[in-house]
């Protein structure tokens, strides 16, 4: 049976798309990989990214976690510190359950590529106080949740990592990241800062990518 020109136009349309997302690999049957994320909670809305990296896992997750080398390469998170209950850094700022993080993001984010020395914009920066909820790295998960107006916004982010096996056999790395936002802010923060969160998680996820393939 022949398509109608409309429908064979939508199909084009999102073949573009699907190549665009996934134009690394091809996807066995045509769809995502299993995800590693938490079942999600209903929510006022959710902000999330996902892309598939052709590295070891294990260089990821590392590259994910190393907060201080942030400045070098991510656009969205250009700061993020490991402190202690007083918000003062730690020294090895290494990732535990129930340490304190401050977040600088600049929504939306810095045009890639980005080095420590890339000026931001002072109008879009944005500085939040957040608690690490979980530290999985068995599993490859981790997550923060924002402290900077508790009794008015509830916002966790996760993070997670797993092992994807391509058609051809090569083994890659799904990186997904989401997070969702309640309270009685939360419609605000969505109509006023939603579009730059989409365009922040989409950029970390990208630049993520292009930092782990060249190591």
């Amino acid at each position: 049976m022949l398509l109608s020109p409309q429908r064979a136009f939508r199909g084009i349309i999102l073949c573009i798309v699907s190549l665009n997302v996934y134009r690394t690999l091809a996807v066995s049957n045509s769809t995502t990989p299993p995800t590693n994320l938490p079942p999600a909670i209903p929510s006022v809305f959710t902000v999330e990214a996902s892309i598939i990296i052709d590295a070891p896992i294990d260089t990821v997750w590392t590259i994910l976690l190393d907060f201080p080398k942030y400045p070098d390469w991510n656009p969205f998170v250009r700061s993020q510190v490991v402190t202690d209950d007083f918000y003062i850094p730690t020294q090895d700022q290494k990732v535990a359950e129930n340490l304190r993080l401050i977040i600088t993001s600049q929504i939306p984010p810095l045009t890639p590529p980005v080095t420590a020395s890339s000026l931001g914009n002072p109008l879009d920066e944005h500085i939040t106080r957040e608690n690490i909820t979980h530290y999985q790295p068995e599993i490859y998960r981790v997550a923060w949740q924002d402290l900077s107006l508790d009794a008015l916004i509830q916002a966790e982010r996760w993070s997670a990592l797993s092992v994807f096996v391509d058609q051809s056999g090569d083994v890659m790395t799904f990186y997904e990241s989401r997070e969702q936002y309640n309270g009685v802010l939360a419609d605000t923060v969505q109509d006023l800062e939603g579009a730059g969160l989409v365009e922040g998680f989409q950029a970390q996820a990208a630049t993520l990518k292009a930092r782990a393939e060249a190591q």
